[in-house]
């Protein structure tokens, strides 16, 4: 039973690597046909997490330590998803909130390691809380303004209140869980779920091309700055 387990949680570990670049070279293709800035910020992304977790892979297989990547994967993540909402964003105050949220992060992020530069090997939850929760508001705010004024990105914007909604949670309980003495199967369940959801986002983010990209020129309608 516990063979199968770690069986299954590795193919859906592998899983999630494919969908990763499948749906960031559909989205890099898709910029053929479309222009739009959100578009391309969210291509980049894809493109820097791709690139971070296939690195990460190749370390892990080689039994190198890959921990620090962590550090750059929630730092792109927070810097392109802020920016991508910035662009869907139609008032003024909503993008200069990510303005100074974007600064307030970074700076307390720079003191934090500066005062304990050995953080950078170690797992640093309070960069993956301060790094996830104000998208998880971003992602909020366009669903409100997708009220009035009709928005797109809706499937990938869902996927990302979902996902980062609850692996942060997860890791939390993750790192709770590590510091006291439970089974290293019930450890590794925890980080199951986390995969699972990443999987249920990556899903969301194929449905939106496919309802946004696919085959049209464009098929979102709403203002873009």
């Amino acid at each position: 039973m516990v063979e199968l387990f770690y069986w299954i949680d590795s193919f859906v570990k592998n899983i999630s690597l494919f969908l990763l670049l499948f749906v960031c070279l559909i989205y890099v293709l898709a910029l053929k046909k479309n222009k739009l800035k959100t578009l391309s910020i969210f291509a980049c992304y894809l493109i820097s997490i791709s690139i971070i977790m296939v690195y990460s892979v190749i370390l892990a297989r080689q039994k190198l330590p890959n921990l620090y990547l962590s550090h750059i994967y929630f730092g792109s993540q927070f810097i392109f998803l802020s920016f991508f909402y910035r662009s869907l964003f139609i008032k003024k105050l909503q993008k200069r909130l990510v303005d100074v949220v974007l600064l307030m992060v970074f700076g307390s992020l720079c003191i934090q390691y500066g005062f304990n530069p050995n953080l950078f090997n170690k797992f640093n939850l309070f960069e993956i809380v301060v790094c996830s929760f104000p998208l998880v508001v971003y992602a909020i705010i366009h669903l409100f303004n997708a009220l009035t004024i009709k928005g797109g990105f809706m499937y990938l914007n869902i996927g990302v209140i979902l996902y980062l909604t609850s692996s942060t949670l997860i890791f939390i309980l993750g790192d709770y869980l590590a510091g006291v003495r439970v089974k290293s199967l019930m450890v590794r369940s925890v980080w199951f779920v986390n995969k699972m959801l990443y999987v249920v986002y990556l899903l969301l983010i194929y449905i939106e091309w496919h309802k946004s990209f696919k085959g049209a020129k464009n098929n979102i309608t709403y203002m873009e700055n």
